[in-house]
């Protein structure tokens, strides 16, 4: 899968057959669309390609929302379909700035060369999202690309969006969430080294450093693989009120393991949260508190 990070300085030769939208998930709709393009452009002799948003929107205008995906584990996840092209659109003020017509002509035609489309049902883009699936039937109408408009995916007769998965995580319902996505709900990231205070108190950590729009502050039960063993854990993610940290982190102290881990990359499955992060008097109430949402996490798991 060849990744173009700026299209805006290359041009594409080949024709495209090509899915685009924020795909914040890739869950089990998204999934169905990916295999469908990759299909069709093997049919039609095309190159097959996902356009979608760094940030995405969602998050670009809302520092509240947070990411169901970060941008490594998305391009992981989609080297996994054999698309030909992932195009990553800035989303910038520049980006947003551009009317309907010069996003389809300047950039859909005339950069990415498309020569089939599928987008949702509810897509809108350039200024003031002025633009929407009518505008694009103008031009598929003349022939200048195909034009494939997808509704809605169901689950078990409900309708599945990336809104909706955000919606059950908040709600604490990760097996909801997990079954839109297709996969468990996870994070992944690089194991660092920290302040060692984990370790100085007898709660050693393997931490994780990530963006402040990953999931939402709190104490959750997680498990993850390490040489193909699973482990259960209770994971901090948010910054460290107690000790006035500065950092987001993810912290997962992970129940029987005392391995040296340091620089392997590790992906954590995420299972539900226990309780939102607590400023603690003192180190005597924190031990207590981890020592309760280690019970809690063995609860959760079966762990005797």
């Amino acid at each position: 899968m060849n990744i173009i990070k700026d299209i805006s300085k290359k041009s594409l030769n080949n024709s495209i057959t090509a899915s685009i939208g924020a795909f914040d998930g890739i869950h089990i709709g998204h999934q169905k669309i990916l295999e469908n393009i990759v299909k069709e452009s093997l049919q039609n002799n095309t190159k097959s390609a996902l356009i979608t948003f760094n940030p995405i929107p969602k998050i670009y205008f809302s520092k509240k929302n947070f990411e169901i995906l970060t941008i490594n584990k998305k391009i992981s996840l989609l080297k996994d379909y054999n698309l030909d092209y992932l195009i990553l659109l800035r989303f910038n003020k520049k980006l947003i700035s551009m009317s309907s017509k010069e996003f389809i002509e300047d950039l859909l035609i005339n950069k990415i060369n498309i020569k089939s489309l599928t987008v949702g049902d509810d897509f809108k883009f350039g200024f003031n999202q002025s633009g929407n699936i009518n505008n694009l039937r103008e031009y598929s109408s003349r022939g200048i690309f195909s034009l494939k408009v997808e509704e809605k995916h169901l689950l078990e007769g409900s309708r599945i969006s990336s809104s909706l998965i955000r919606d059950a995580i908040i709600k604490n319902n990760f097996s909801l969430a997990s079954k839109m996505l297709g996969r468990p709900y996870s994070i992944s990231g690089k194991i660092m080294h920290g302040d060692k205070r984990g370790s100085k108190i007898g709660f050693p950590t393997a931490n994780i450093k990530l963006k402040p729009n990953i999931l939402l502050d709190g104490v959750y039960a997680v498990s993850t693989y390490i040489n193909n063993k699973v482990y259960y854990g209770v994971a901090n993610i948010g910054y460290k009120p107690t000790f006035n940290g500065n950092k987001y982190l993810f912290e997962a102290h992970i129940l029987d393991f005392s391995k040296n881990i340091y620089g392997k990359r590790l992906e954590f499955n995420i299972f539900s949260k226990i309780r939102d992060t607590i400023k603690f008097n003192g180190i005597d109430e924190l031990k207590k508190y981890i020592n309760n949402d280690i019970d809690s996490v063995k609860i959760i798991f079966n762990i005797k």
